[in-house]
C-alpha cells in the first residue's frame, strides 16, 4: 500500500520531468514528428502543443540561451565560431518578416496604416522621422542626446521628441509612384519624388520594398520521395515561417504509371480544391519505372511509345495544377544506386522537365548532381571530423534526413524566388536604395510589432544601370548590379537617447557617404526607440531591441545587400552602451565594436532615461541591471583576452559619462582586453560627435577590410 501511494505521488513528477525533457529535445524531435506527421496527423498536433507549452513556459527560451551560452564558451576557448550557421538560422526569420513597408497605394489603407503607426508611437514614446524630406527640425530637437535632455525627460520620453503629424502619408503615396534619382546610377526621366538636400548634403528618399506579411499557402505533394528525405526537411523549414501555411500530402509507391493503384490526377484536383496553394512543390516518379497498361494494351518501359505516353501524362498532370497564377516547383529524382533503375529514373526526370516548360510559372529543379561523390552515387560522405554521415537508405533509393537537409538547402533558393514573385504581385513597383546617397528603408519588425526604419549608405560606383528595376523581385539583383557585383563589410551605427537613425543623415550624412565611398563599406543607422537602450526588456513585449538588431536587421541586411560577412557596430551615448552590449553578447556577428561617449554603466543611472521602465526597479531586480550593464559584463562574465577590435572614446569635458568610461577602461585593462581608448577635447555634443565618429568608423572599416 505504501509503495502504491508513493508511485501515485511520484507519477506527476515523472510526467513533468518527461515533458520538460521533450521540450528541451524539441530540435531533435521536430524532424521525426514532421516526417511521420504526414502519416499520423496527431503527431503534428502534438508538436504544435509542445511548441506552445515551450514558448509560454519559457523553456524554449532557456534552451536557446543555454545553447547560445555553450556556443559562446566554445568560441572563447576553442576555435572561432563560424558565423554562417548562425546567420543561416536567422535567414528564415528574415524571410518571414523581411522588407516590409509597402502599402497598397490606396488613400484609405495608407491613412489606416498612418493611424496605427501614430498610435503605436504614442505608446512607446518614439516618433519616427517625418517622411517629408524637406523637414529639417530634428537636428536641433531630437538630435540632442541624453546629456542635455536627461533632466527634463527622465520621466516623460515624449516631451523632447518631435511630433509626427503627417506621419508617412506623403512618403508612401510618393513611393508608390515611379520616380528617378539624381545619382548617375539611375539616369531615368520620370516623375520626381521629393528629394531635398538635407544639412548633411545627402538626398534621402523612401525605398518601398515588398510586403512579406500576407500569408501564402504552400503544398508539397509526391510519393515516398516527398514522404521521406526532402519532404520532411523542406516541410519543417517552411513551417517555421509565420507568413506561410504549409501542407504536405503524398502516397507511398504511387506515380503516374499506375492510376489503378493511385489516381494522382483526381487526387491532385481534390488537394488543390482543399488547400488552394499559391505554390505547389512536387516530387514523384520513383515508382514509374514500369510498364504502362491501357485497355489491356501494354506499353513497355524503355520504348519510345512509353516515353511519349509518360510525357503526355506529365503534361496533363502539370496542366491540372497550372491555373495561370499558381507557381509550381517540380523537383527531379536524385541519383539512384541501381541500374538500369537509375537510367530509367533519369529519363523520367527529363520527361518531367520537358512537361514543366508548358506551365507559365513552373520551374524544374534538377538534383541529380547532389548526394554524389565524384559525380557517382554514394551512400555515405565524410564530414569535417572525418565521420561518416549516411545520405541514403539501404535500398539505394530513398534519402536519409541528412541527405534531405542537403537537398533542401539546394531547393530552397528556388522556392524563395517563387515566393518572392508571389509577394511582389501584392505591392506596387518600387525602387531599391541607391548608391551614393542616404536611403531610408522601412520594413515591419515582428519583435517590435511595428513598422521600423533604417538609413543606409551604399558606396558610390561607376556602374550605370541602363534600365530601371521592373519589379520588387529584382531589388537584390539591382543593388548588386549598381555596386558592380562586389561585396562589402557593414558598419552598424546606433543613435543616442531621444534620437533616431535620421540624426546621422542630417548631422553627418555627407561625411558618412564619403567614408562609405573611400573605405568601400556599407553603413546602416537603424532607428531603435528613443529610450530602447538596445536591450530586450522583460517587461515590455515589443521593446526587444537587441534581438531586433541581431535576429531581424542583420539577416535582413545580409539577404538584401551584397555583404561579405564582416561587421562592426558603433554608437554614441545610449548607442555606445548598445554597441558594446550587443557586441559582447554576439561575438560571432561583430568583429569590431566601438563606443563614443557611451553610457557604460546603466547601474549609475537607475532613475534616469526610463531605464527602469525596461528592467524594473534596481533594488528589486539587480540581476537584470547587471546583465545589461557593460561594466558588469566586463567585470564578471568575459575572459582575459578578446580577438575583436574594441574602441572606447569620450570627451574629456563630458561630465555625464567620463568617469564611467574611465572605470570601464580600468576594467578592460584588468581583464586583459586590448582596447583602443582615448579622451578627446569636447563634451556630450554633436560638435564632438561630428568630429570623432567618422574617425572611429574609419578605424573600424580599416580593421574589417584587413580581416582575412
Amino acid at each position: 500500500m505504501k509503495i502504491r501511494n508513493v508511485s501515485r505521488k511520484s507519477l506527476p513528477a515523472y510526467l513533468a520531468v518527461f515533458l520538460i525533457m521533450l521540450l528541451f529535445e524539441a530540435p531533435r524531435l521536430n524532424p521525426l514528428l514532421e516526417r511521420e506527421g504526414a502519416k499520423y496527423p496527431f503527431l503534428l498536433e502534438a508538436k504544435e502543443i509542445l511548441e506552445q507549452i515551450g514558448e509560454k513556459s519559457g523553456i524554449y527560451g532557456l534552451s536557446r540561451r543555454l545553447h547560445d551560452g555553450f556556443s559562446h564558451t566554445v568560441s572563447l576557448f576553442g576555435e572561432p565560431v563560424n558565423a554562417a550557421p548562425h546567420i543561416a538560422a536567422y535567414m528564415d526569420t528574415w524571410r518571414e518578416n523581411a522588407v516590409r513597408g509597402a502599402q497598397n497605394g490606396s488613400a484609405d489603407k495608407t491613412a489606416a496604416a498612418t493611424a496605427n503607426a501614430a498610435k503605436t508611437d504614442g505608446k512607446t514614446g518614439e516618433a519616427l522621422p517625418q517622411t517629408d524630406l524637406n523637414s529639417q527640425d530634428s537636428g536641433q530637437n531630437s538630435g540632442q542626446d541624453s546629456g542635455q535632455n536627461s533632466g527634463q525627460n527622465s520621466e516623460n520620453p515624449t516631451s523632447s521628441v518631435r511630433e509626427t503629424g503627417q506621419a508617412e502619408q506623403t512618403g508612401v503615396q510618393n513611393a508608390a509612384q515611379s520616380y528617378t534619382y539624381s545619382a548617375k546610377n539611375y539616369p531615368f526621366s520620370e516623375k520626381l519624388v521629393q528629394q531635398a538636400e538635407n544639412p548633411g548634403g545627402i538626398a534621402c528618399y523612401n525605398a518601398l520594398l515588398p510586403d512579406y506579411g500576407k500569408k501564402k499557402t504552400v503544398l508539397l505533394i509526391g510519393d515516398s520521395m516527398m514522404m521521406e528525405g526532402l519532404g520532411p526537411t523542406l516541410h519543417h523549414r517552411l513551417r517555421r515561417r509565420d507568413n506561410l501555411d504549409v501542407y504536405r500530402e503524398g502516397k507511398y509507391s504511387s506515380g503516374l504509371s499506375r492510376p489503378d493503384f493511385y489516381d494522382w490526377p483526381s487526387n491532385l484536383t481534390a488537394m488543390l480544391e482543399k488547400y488552394r496553394p499559391d505554390l505547389l512543390i512536387m516530387s514523384l516518379g520513383a515508382n514509374d519505372t514500369q510498364d504502362i497498361v491501357i485497355d489491356k494494351k501494354r506499353y513497355f518501359i524503355d520504348t519510345k511509345p512509353w516515353a511519349e505516353l509518360y510525357l503526355q501524362r506529365s503534361k496533363e498532370f502539370i496542366a491540372l495544377a497550372d491555373d495561370g497564377r499558381r507557381h509550381i516547383v517540380w523537383v527531379s529524382l536524385p541519383v539512384m544506386g541501381k541500374e538500369p533503375y537509375f537510367t530509367r529514373t533519369r529519363l523520367i526526370s527529363q520527361l518531367q522537365e520537358e512537361a514543366s516548360k508548358t506551365a507559365a510559372n513552373a520551374e524544374f529543379v534538377n538534383i541529380e548532381h547532389l548526394l554524389t561523390e565524384n559525380g557517382k552515387y554514394t551512400t555515405f560522405y565524410k564530414d569535417k571530423n572525418n565521420q561518416s554521415i549516411r545520405l541514403r537508405s539501404q535500398d539505394l533509393i530513398h534519402v536519409s534526413t541528412a541527405g534531405g537537409e542537403i537537398l533542401t538547402d539546394y531547393v530552397l533558393p528556388t522556392v524563395d524566388k517563387h515566393l518572392s514573385a508571389l509577394y511582389a504581385e501584392d505591392v506596387p513597383l518600387s525602387y531599391p536604395p541607391a548608391a551614393g546617397m542616404a536611403s531610408r528603408v522601412t520594413f515591419t519588425s515582428k519583435l517590435r510589432q511595428k513598422l521600423t526604419e533604417y538609413y543606409i549608405w551604399l558606396p558610390q560606383t561607376d556602374t550605370v544601370l541602363k534600365e530601371k528595376p521592373r519589379a520588387p523581385l529584382a531589388v537584390q539583383e539591382t543593388i548588386a548590379a549598381q555596386l558592380g557585383g562586389k561585396k562589402f563589410p557593414v558598419l552598424y551605427l546606433l543613435h543616442g537617447a531621444t534620437g533616431s537613425g535620421k540624426d546621422f543623415a542630417e548631422q553627418m550624412g555627407q561625411k558618412l557617404q564619403k567614408l562609405a565611398d573611400s573605405r568601400k563599406v556599407i553603413i546602416v543607422a537603424p532607428s531603435c526607440e528613443p529610450f530602447g537602450w538596445y536591450l530586450d526588456s522583460p517587461l515590455i513585449p515589443d521593446s526587444q531591441i537587441a534581438a531586433y538588431i541581431t535576429e531581424e536587421l542583420v539577416p535582413h541586411i545580409d539577404s538584401l545587400y551584397p555583404v561579405n560577412g564582416r561587421r562592426a557596430i558603433a554608437g554614441l551615448s545610449m548607442g555606445g552602451h548598445g554597441a558594446l552590449l550587443i557586441g559582447f553578447k554576439n561575438k560571432s556577428l561583430f568583429q569590431s565594436m566601438a563606443s563614443i561617449s557611451g553610457v557604460l554603466d546603466i547601474r549609475s543611472h537607475v532613475q534616469n532615461w526610463n531605464i527602469k521602465k525596461l528592467l524594473g526597479e534596481y533594488a528589486q531586480y539587480p540581476e537584470r541591471w547587471e546583465e545589461n550593464a557593460v561594466q558588469g559584463m566586463i567585470a564578471q562574465k568575459w575572459p582575459a583576452t578578446s580577438p575583436r577590435s574594441i574602441i572606447v572614446l569620450t570627451g574629456a569635458q563630458d561630465t555625464l559619462v567620463l568617469e564611467e568610461n574611465r572605470k570601464a577602461k580600468e576594467l578592460f585593462y584588468k581583464r586583459g582586453f586590448k582596447i583602443d581608448y582615448a579622451e578627446k577635447p569636447g563634451g556630450h555634443t554633436w560638435e564632438f560627435w561630428n568630429e570623432y565618429i567618422p574617425q572611429v568608423l574609419e578605424k573600424q572599416a580599416d580593421y574589417l577590410n584587413s580581416v582575412k
